[in-house]
């Protein structure tokens, strides 16, 4: 396994989630999913902390110090993790937020199954560990957006007639 490769993809990962959930973030009109966009973006950018200090201690030939990342994502409400309720009312036109809750689905999903093929293939058990626990981390984040897609993909179809019916 090449880990400067691996370090330098899952960085690029981290970024780019960072990036979407920020303007997700500014660019929504509904409260609830600001303030949760924004946590996205903030875990997001922790994680490429993380990945940052390892991936230059690796670089030195340093011992890399494995931070303690916590799953400290909560969705409490699992009906609609990350818009506030009112929002299913007026899906009309909300193009901007239904791309954003698609792009950061398909990010999450190539972020948690890469980071579970590099907890497979590194060698080291406390690295296994620090990618394993990445991989479970940007799970919880696609869960949340997947439950939310399928909450409010119904009503977006029908409210921008994309469906006959």
């Amino acid at each position: 396994m090449d880990l400067k490769k691996a370090f330098e993809l899952a960085m690029k990962g981290e970024i780019e989630g960072r990036e979407l959930y920020s303007i997700a973030a500014e660019k929504s009109e509904d409260e609830k999913a600001k303030k949760v966009f924004a946590f996205l973006a903030k875990e997001e950018n922790s994680h490429l902390e993380a990945l940052t200090n390892m991936y230059h201690s690796f670089l030195k030939g340093e011992v890399m110090t494995l931070p303690k990342l916590s799953r400290l994502v909560t969705f409490n409400d699992a009906e609609s993790p990350i818009f506030s309720r009112d929002f299913k009312g007026r899906l009309g036109g909300r193009h901007f937020e239904m791309s954003a809750l698609s792009i950061g689905l398909k990010l999450e999903q190539d972020s948690f199954q890469y980071y579970e093929k590099i907890s497979n293939e590194v060698g080291e058990n406390r690295l296994r560990d620090f990618f394993k626990t990445l991989s479970a981390w940007e799970k919880d984040h696609y869960d949340a957006l997947y439950k939310e897609l399928e909450y409010l993909e119904d009503d977006y179809f029908r409210e921008n007639r994309f469906s006959p019916f």
